[in-house]
């Protein structure tokens, strides 16, 4: 983990240099296998370490000083190229870094390269034409999930402690309940999207760690939350830190949920839920069976989403490269009229309005963070005109809170009959993230996954 890792160096029991010299060793050990990196920053990782032990040396160490970190390949990185999981965009350098990525550099965090993803983060799995599948170290054949899956298997395989990943629908909460580690999704304008985006994806997007523990997670989000100059709108600051909301005690109301409108949960992931809701009683919460409906923003948010990714400005010799399941849903996007996306956003404000005043009542949801473990590489969205018919089922409980804005995390909750990593989704009110990550950090510590590791470990 990334405090311990911080402790080691602050102690001198090891140096950024060494900590550096190894994450590289070690992908150069196991990346060939489940192919999570897009590009590796090496000689600059090097001298960023080297000026590391400087600080440190003069005695001006940051909170984070040496400590490696992961960016996706959808990230501006202002000395690396940023090809959003594209062949149209392949060795684009936009000369700027993304917010969360100049903070993370502030912090003292050295940048080793970026990590996987899907063609513009338009998929539940990491699988491009660019750079191919990114596969789950729990199972080379299964998909590692999306579209953050490079940062859910650096994570996964402890190459890099903190890793930044992004979620639209589901895409930090997919691979890493995939993968078996814990992925939060923050609420809506947590963390600045600038200096090139005010918001994405009509707000649906978010920025967000992929981590092996609670503690990291967290800490992830007291170095990089908060707005910048220019931002349109931003999530009201915590009280307190985010990393002392693990320590936190009291009894919260809790809803527990299953199925969603119909759609078919395996018999595997409901049990993980019951398991959990059980485990939560007995620290002391109050856990009853109750969900929300969501079946009315389903509509609103595929027409959000199509024009999120279909406003991109591309030359002719770009759409000719994307790949065809992208190339609809440009289509898509370019016939959808403006009065239509104007109504699609009001009525998912409207409808997410609705939603929200179900946790008047209940301080967190747990769900399901899936439908069922990760599926074979491949399977999903075979058919490039009714993917979403393959989606649905399987992210029925992620994108709902795109939509609503709220924080979800998917916290680790075991292995499936076959050995597959499960996922449970705890879901806090808006804005309150201290609140999921209090129920997340008991549940890491009565259930501890940091000592898990997956075969290609």
């Amino acid at each position: 983990p990334a405090l311990e890792l911080a402790s080691l160096i602050a102690a001198r029991e090891c140096s950024p240099v060494e900590l550096i010299d190894a994450t590289f060793a070690r992908i150069e050990k196991v990346n060939p296998a489940v192919n999570a990196f897009a590009w590796l920053r090496h000689d600059g990782a090097m001298d960023d370490a080297r000026a590391a032990e400087k600080r440190i040396a003069a005695g001006e160490a940051r909170p984070l000083e040496g400590i490696p970190f992961t960016a996706k390949d959808l990230a501006a990185i202002a000395d690396g190229p940023t090809n959003l999981g594209s062949r149209a965009f392949q060795g684009q350098h936009l000369g700027v870094d993304a917010g969360v990525v100049a903070r993370l550099r502030a912090s003292g965090a050295i940048l080793i390269g970026t990590t996987t993803a899907s063609e513009f983060g338009n998929r539940p799995t990491t699988e491009s034409a660019i750079f191919g599948a990114t596969r789950n170290p729990w199972n080379l054949e299964r998909t590692s999930g999306g579209s953050s899956g490079g940062a859910a298997v650096s994570a996964a395989l402890g190459i890099a402690s903190l890793n930044h990943a992004s979620d639209g629908g589901g895409s930090i909460r997919i691979p890493a309940a995939s993968c078996g580690v814990y992925g939060l999704k923050p609420a809506r304008a947590r963390i600045t999207l600038g200096p090139l985006l005010g918001e994405d994806w009509g707000g649906l997007d978010v920025t967000g760690p992929i981590t092996r523990t609670v503690g990291d997670a967290a800490t992830f989000l007291d170095l990089t939350a908060g707005p910048a100059v220019g931002d349109p709108y931003w999530a009201p600051p915590p009280p307190r830190s985010f990393l002392s909301a693990l320590d936190e005690r009291r009894p919260f109301a809790v809803a527990v949920a299953y199925e969603r409108d119909g759609e078919t949960v395996d018999p595997g992931c409901i049990a993980k839920v019951a398991e959990t809701a059980a485990l939560l009683r007995s620290l002391g919460h109050t856990v009853t069976e109750a969900a929300p409906s969501f079946l009315p923003l389903e509509q609103p948010y595929l027409v959000v989403s199509t024009i999120g990714i279909g406003v991109l400005d591309l030359t002719d010799e770009q759409l000719d490269l994307l790949e065809p399941r992208t190339r609809v849903i440009f289509d898509a996007a370019r016939e959808t009229k403006a009065v239509e996306y104007v109504r699609a956003l009001n009525e998912m404000h409207l409808q997410a309005r609705k939603a929200a005043e179900f946790f008047e009542e209940y301080d967190a949801l747990l769900t399901p963070t899936l439908s069922r473990p990760a599926p074979p590489i491949g399977e999903i969205g075979k058919d490039i005109h009714g993917a979403w018919n393959d989606y649905r089922n399987w992210l029925c409980w992620t994108w709902p809170f795109n939509v609503t804005g709220q924080p979800a995390a998917s916290v680790p909750a075991g292995f499936s009959s076959d050995g597959l990593p499960i996922g449970v989704q705890v879901v806090g009110r808006a804005a309150d993230e201290r609140t999921v990550l209090t129920l997340s950090a008991e549940l890491e510590r009565a259930r501890p996954w940091i000592d898990h590791r997956p075969p290609t470990w």
